[in-house]
């Protein structure tokens, strides 16, 4: 007997089926079979029977094409366990047929789409499309079929199925459609319960399904008992209903033809609730189907409840209710929350507008839980990243529990991405961020005996040794560019290599070069390991890439790529990472099984075989984290009409919902509709009419609403239109108006926006104490710093202090502010290894080349070629645009070298230890260390311009040198740079200065000093050499900046510490305090 349980309640239907399976229970040794259509339903209903039955256990859950295969098995005889006639079965041997199949003339739109040259990757691309339309043909058209294994051919299909079926001994091709005949006689003719029946069956929460299956499970419950369990939106009878176009459509038709006025309207005209009628199509016709068939039907219908807005529009789609025949309309008050409309100008935006709202719903509603709530989207993928940016990211108290479903299990796994990339090895262009993105996968770390510290190292020697991309220079050559070695992964590890086998230089003696190589430095006892393992993990990479290049039968490739897990993946076992790579494995034995079925033994590339993977690992399975893990993420999918308190579907944009699914030419389905076809967009619309019956409380809906370029309005989905429509038809707001702009809230373009945290609009709020604004009442007033109050009183050991702490603290007092009392780095760093070649030096490299080049000059004893030395660093570019850098550096550099050569000392010294108490604080260090010592006093130079830290840095170290008067050493010091030579003259107050120094070091640790480099040195130099210009303009010239030269005041350090421009009073006599001691201290008396 078949039944039909009807309810516009999905827990109805469950407590029918948990009350079947409590009173009429089955043997202990027979399975409940119940057919669903997608797991989360598994899920679900399994909970539920849990709950109910106190466990749940020894129950199917089959997807229905699934057990009908089975039930073919069963019941007929000789069926295999597996189709021949899946699509992945038939896509192979459709591959393997079309080469000779576009050579006759019936083929010719095959052979013109496919071109001159065979592509492989292109065929299987269309015989995988081919073997889909066949598929649904099998399940939708098995008349077609039927015609066409008895010789009809209208059409190249046609012939290619003929193809497809032939047998050498003329048998019946084991296929669906076939099958289904065989079943569908038998079963006429029967009498007796056949074998393999289930004693019953029960089929839940299918809102649509090919007629042929139906017509089956009607033969079929004359020998079980088969429940269907169907979820209706009406008590009524809605199946013929009909939207307003249809009706205007049939008008039309009916004037068109002078059909009799005397008609009955309603043929025309019912359309009863106008969403049921818009959204409906698909439930509609299997409601239809359901109809025509001899069945018992059941009712379990509960009365939604009138008491908020979401539950009159339910219980009006309930009750049939026509807006059009309502006497008036009902108002709603503003404090309905029941449903919420948000328009935003990203998807960034809406997942941020989420979290705020899903916080203010938990507030209001305190027995809400984050597992009340499903987040719907069409493209769950799109979503998935911003996701994770929001809701992983929040403090503690704010924090909402999620779980992502529905991604492809590589958005998921490291492994499985890791795996791709190492199909791709062939065409890899090897550069460093592929190779370590790789190593980044624990798995493959483990498998060499790496961790993430060891990556760290392994970088930092990657940039050290300029490693940009290339295993070799003829891998190279293998992209059509010149055979050279420099900046490949061979040079770098040769340089590592070689570190380990000898230093780059001796103590006292120049760089040198071995066989032109350059040795690296540091690379002994533990990190010679590291070395060694990077070194193994390449020689695995290199093998592999060229072991990927053969062609493979399927099997074959099978053994090759598992082998590749076993020699580079090693799973920890208190992670997931074995079942992804028993994830990978499976794949792969499905590629093989594939082509067993469609008995495909010819060789494949490994182009061909990673887009079959590719497509099958993102297919699938998914690393479920449907419900139980909080707030559920999922993506929009037809029968998941699970009940939820709280339904979200976001991303309802107009071009993204319904979703448009182009439809292949050749696929003749497209072109000859029938009832009980599916389309996605009639998918579309009764999954969003499925959300909105399923929502228990709250219905939560937002789109992509303002353009982010220029603010123009964007319409949402067509759907939400509809509801709109219907919405604002049907009730008003508490002043008689349309209801929808009480519903609907417009959001601002960023979080941050003062209209979130004004209090003017109640709509408009916001969690997040991050993007809070700083009120007028509580912003820094004019001229202030950033330090409201000094910093508490530093501890004793702040008032040891090292000469090069002095000179760090300074060149810079903000900064080392931030960093060494606050902890603070605000400098944004780039980890990204550059992963080209060098094709010029940046300001950096080129000043570091001409320190190395002046050194060098400075040193007698360095016979090195220097052009071989720094191209074999790697730094430079190839070839003769290297050679030009590195003349154009030496000139500057000898330039400089005859000005300093005749003043350079050639009577060094060691450094000297020293340590002066100064008051309460003590100064130590090494005289000598930042600037070299000899008998004359001390010397520095600086290949650049003056600045003011090289001046303030040579006078800490004049005053150190005259306050500790080392014996047998003069008391002058001389700093040379590219525009100006200084003469330090000796000290008499020496230690006096120092303690001042120390003091303005006491004050800026605790709050800022307002001592800028350029700026002070600008207004000083400008003021004391009295100068004609302004020093107030010079000062201000060098904070701001010029065309040609930078400006000091966009350095970080001060953006953060000062609101408004330091240059004030405090900051003309601190510079001048500094400032005239060194000016009346110079020989020469100018800054």
């Amino acid at each position: 007997m078949l039944k039909i349980v009807y309810s516009n309640n999905i827990a109805q239907l469950a407590s029918h089926l948990a009350q079947l399976q409590q009173s009429s229970p089955l043997p202990p040794l027979e399975a409940e079979t119940v057919i669903v259509q997608s797991n989360e339903l598994t899920r679900w209903l399994s909970l539920f029977l849990a709950q109910r039955h106190g466990i749940v256990s020894h129950i199917d859950f089959p997807y229905l094409s699934a057990y009908l295969w089975a039930l073919f098995r069963r019941v007929l005889p000789s069926v295999p366990k597996q189709s021949p006639f899946s699509t992945d079965a038939m896509a192979w041997r459709i591959f393997e047929l079309l080469p000779a199949c576009r050579q006759q003339t019936q083929f010719a739109i095959i052979n013109a789409y496919l071109g001159e040259q065979d592509d492989p990757l292109k065929r299987y691309a269309l015989s995988h499309r081919i073997a889909d339309s066949f598929d649904q043909y099998l399940m939708y058209r098995p008349d077609w079929i039927q015609a066409w294994e008895q010789g009809e051919t209208p059409h190249w299909q046609a012939a290619l199925w003929q193809l497809l079926t032939a047998t050498e001994d003329g048998s019946v091709a084991m296929h669906r459609a076939n099958l289904l005949n065989q079943l569908h006689d038998y079963l006429t003719t029967t009498e007796t319960r056949p074998k393999g029946l289930p004693e019953r069956l029960a089929i839940f929460g299918i809102s649509a399904m090919p007629p042929v299956y139906l017509t089956l499970f009607e033969l079929m419950a004359r020998h079980c008992d088969i429940t269907l369990y169907f979820l209706s939106p009406s008590e009524g009878y809605w199946g013929d209903l009909v939207d307003k176009k249809t009706q205007a459509k049939r008008v039309a038709q009916r004037d068109l033809f002078d059909e009799s006025d005397e008609e009955d309207e309603d043929d025309y005209f019912n359309t009863g609730h106008p969403l049921l009628a818009s959204l409906g199509k698909q439930g509609q016709e299997f409601f239809e189907q359901l109809q025509s068939c001899q069945h018992e039907s059941f009712d379990a219908f509960i009365e939604p409840e009138r008491d908020h807005v979401l539950g009159m529009l339910q219980h009006d789609i309930f009750a049939l209710n026509n807006p059009d025949f309502e006497d008036e309309e009902t108002a709603i008050p503003r404090d309905d929350k029941s449903i919420m409309v948000h328009a935003c100008h990203s998807t960034m935006r809406e997942i941020e507008v989420l979290h705020d709202q899903l916080l203010a719903l938990f507030e209001h509603d305190p027995d809400l839980s984050p597992t009340d709530i499903v987040v719907m989207t069409p493209d769950i993928e799109v979503y998935a990243p911003w996701i994770d940016a929001v809701f992983a990211n929040t403090s503690n108290n704010q924090r909402i529990p999620y779980g992502i479903a529905d991604c492809g299990v590589r958005y998921q796994s490291p492994i499985l991405n890791a795996f791709v990339s190492l199909l791709s090895l062939p065409q890899s262009r090897f550069d460093v961020e592929t190779v370590l993105t790789l190593l980044e996968c624990q798995a493959i770390q483990h498998r060499f005996s790496l961790d993430d510290e060891q990556l760290s190292l392994i970088r930092e020697w990657l940039a050290e040794t300029h490693t940009r991309w290339a295993l070799s220079a003829e891998h190279k050559a293998d992209f059509d560019l010149p055979e050279t070695k420099n900046n490949t992964w061979r040079a770098g590890l040769d340089r590592l290599l070689l570190a380990y086998a000898m230093p780059m230089t001796e103590a006292g003696k120049p760089i040198r070069l071995f066989e032109q190589q350059l040795a690296f430095d540091g690379i002994t006892g533990d990190k010679a390991a590291t070395l060694a393992q990077l070194c193994a993990f390449m020689d695995s990479l290199d093998n592999l890439r060229q072991q990927l290049t053969q062609d493979r039968t399927a099997e074959n490739w099978q053994k090759q790529l598992n082998s590749v897990l076993e020699n580079l993946f090693l799973p920890s076992y208190e992670t997931n990472e074995e079942a992804e790579l028993n994830l990978i494995r499976q794949t792969l034995a499905k590629l093989v099984e594939s082509t067993q079925l469609a008995e495909f033994e010819q060789t494949m590339s490994l182009a061909l075989v990673k887009d079959w993977i590719n497509g099958h690992l993102d297919t699938s399975q998914t690393i479920s984290r449907f419900m139980g893990h909080g707030v559920t993420f999922c993506g929009m999918v037809p029968m998941r009409s699970i009940p939820f308190k709280v339904v979200c579907l976001i991303g309802m944009n107009d071009d993204s919902y319904p979703r448009r699914q182009p439809t292949q030419g050749f696929d003749l389905l497209s072109h000859d509709f029938r009832v009980g076809d599916r389309s996605r967009r009639d998918d579309d619309r009764y999954l969003f009419l499925e959300a909105l019956m399923s929502c228990q409380s709250y219905l939560y809906l937002s789109y992509v609403g303002r353009s982010i370029r220029d603010n123009a309005t964007i319409p949402p989905s067509v759907l939400v239109s509809d509801l709109r429509d219907v919405l604002n038809q049907t009730y008003t707001d508490e002043r008689g108006e349309e209801l929808w702009p009480q519903l609907l809230t417009q959001h601002p373009l960023q979080a941050f926006n003062q209209r979130y945290y004004d209090g003017q609009n109640e709509q408009l709020f916001s969690f997040a104490q991050a993007q809070c604004p700083i009120n007028d009442s509580n912003e820094i007033p004019e001229n202030k710093t950033w330090f409201e109050h000094a910093l508490p009183q530093a501890d004793d050991s702040w008032r040891q202090v090292s000469l090069s702490q002095l000179i760090n603290f300074f060149r810079h007092p903000a900064r080392y502010l931030l960093r060494e009392r606050l902890g603070m780095r605000l400098e944004m760093t780039d980890d990204q290894l550059d992963i080209r070649e060098p094709f010029e030096l940046d300001g950096l490299q080129a000043w570091s080349l001409r320190q190395q080049l002046l050194s060098a000059k400075l040193n007698p004893d360095a016979a090195t070629n220097m052009l071989d030395l720094v191209q074999a660093s790697g730094v430079l570019p190839q070839g003769i645009m290297g050679e030009k850098i590195f003349d154009s550096q030496v000139e500057k550099v000898d330039e400089f070298a005859d000005k300093l050569l005749p003043l350079y000392p050639t009577d060094l010294l060691p450094a000297i230890p020293f340590e002066l108490q100064l008051n309460d604080f003590v100064l130590s260090g090494q005289l000598g260390e930042s600037s070299q010592l000899h008998y004359g006093g001390l010397f520095h130079y600086r290949m650049a311009k003056t600045k003011g830290h090289d001046l303030l840095t040579m006078w800490i170290n004049h005053l150190v040198l005259n306050a500790v008067q080392p014996t047998n050493i003069g008391r002058q010091s001389t700093l040379i740079t590219e525009n100006n030579d200084y003469q330090f003259s000796p000290v008499e107050n020496a230690h006096a200065i120092l303690q001042q120094l120390i003091e303005l070091y006491w004050q800026g640790i605790h709050q800022p000093l307002p001592l800028f480099s350029n700026t002070s040195y600008a207004f000083a130099k400008t003021t004391l050499n009295n100068t004609k210009a302004s020093p107030e303009a010079a000062a201000l010239s060098a904070w701001l900046g010029g065309q040609y030269s930078s400006a000091e005041a966009d350095d970080v350090y001060y953006q953060q510490l000062y609101k408004e421009s330091p240059l004030n009073e405090a900051f003309l006599t601190l510079a001048l305090a500094i400032y005239e001691p060194i000016h009346a201290h110079l020989v020469e008396g100018e800054l």
